[in-house]
């Protein structure tokens, strides 16, 4: 029942530290019903004016992290209709299947999974899928598998398997896929600037640390409830924040990639699979 109410880690460390407030707010509680009820009280008037402040930066954090978490969402659908596309151009520009066909299949669909793992951390190519028996010793996996793919496009067009207007077709797919492993990665290193999220935190501390002597002379025992729900939110806001704001990591509430990469990889084994009408033409005048 807890998992399903709180089914992130985030939220369920949100939930102790939202406990250990409500708790928190017990002592001031404590205290309006002792001998020193006359002491340590706030105005209430400090509590409305750092709610407004929290409520402006928490609302720019918690926007600014989904943009970005949005962004990179938009880039990773980019990916999966450009290796739809270029998939289907590929099938239906080659006059026959050989070896270099086959590679430029394999390198369609690891692409993605060389870029999610080059956006977590770095990406080793025995660990792609379509690139075991590839020899690489260079640091940017992506861009040495499109610089492999545009090697074998040059082969085709000196060869005359395809023409100038084909190799067009298939650069205008291609070069897409590292102009979003640029936006991917402008995302993942430029996160929001630290002197900020430093300056959310102390407004939060502040906050939550001077909220229940600031109500507790309203609300009397109702501080507490009131501490553990408005801590939860306040808290749940920065945390997801946090977490979305790097939306390529594996964990936490990040974007689902490993599904991504399925799809991708399912979709251009599909296509390449797909016998075409231009294959059909060309199997026919080979028979005739």
């Amino acid at each position: 029942m807890l998992r399903l109410l709180l089914p992130t880690k985030v939220l369920r460390q949100t939930l102790l530290w939202s406990l250990l407030l409500a708790a928190y707010g017990g002592l001031a509680v404590w205290k309006e019903q002792g001998p020193f009820a006359r002491y340590g009280d706030f105005p209430a008037s400090l509590e409305a004016a750092l709610s407004l402040a929290i409520g402006l930066l928490l609302a720019f954090r918690v926007n600014r992290a989904f943009d970005r978490w949005w962004e990179g969402r938009i880039l990773w659908g980019m990916l999966v209709n450009c290796c739809r596309n270029l998939a289907i151009k590929l099938n239906n520009v080659l006059t026959q299947r050989d070896a270099s066909s086959e590679r430029l299949e394999r390198l369609t669909y690891a692409f993605s999974f060389a870029l999610r793992d080059h956006l977590r951390g770095g990406a080793q190519r025995e660990k792609i899928p379509g690139l075991e028996d590839e020899v690489f010793a260079g640091q940017h996996l992506p861009s040495w598998i499109v610089n492999q793919m545009y090697g074998i496009f040059e082969v085709w067009k000196r060869s005359q398997q395809i023409q100038y207007g084909e190799f067009r077709m298939l650069d205008r797919e291609t070069k897409v896929l590292l102009e979003i492993c640029g936006g991917c990665e402008r995302i993942r290193n430029t996160p929001i600037a630290a002197s900020y999220r430093a300056v959310l935190l102390h407004a939060i501390a502040c906050f939550l640390l001077t909220l229940p002597w600031g109500i507790v002379n309203q609300f009397g025992s109702w501080t507490i409830v009131i501490m553990f729900f408005t801590s939860y939110f306040v808290i749940a806001a920065e945390s997801i924040s946090e977490h979305i704001e790097q939306p390529f990591d594996a964990d936490g509430d990040g974007l689902d990639l490993d599904r991504i990469c399925a799809t991708i990889q399912t979709s251009v084994q599909e296509i390449f699979a797909t016998e075409t009408s231009a294959t059909k033409a060309i199997d026919g005048r080979n028979t005739i």
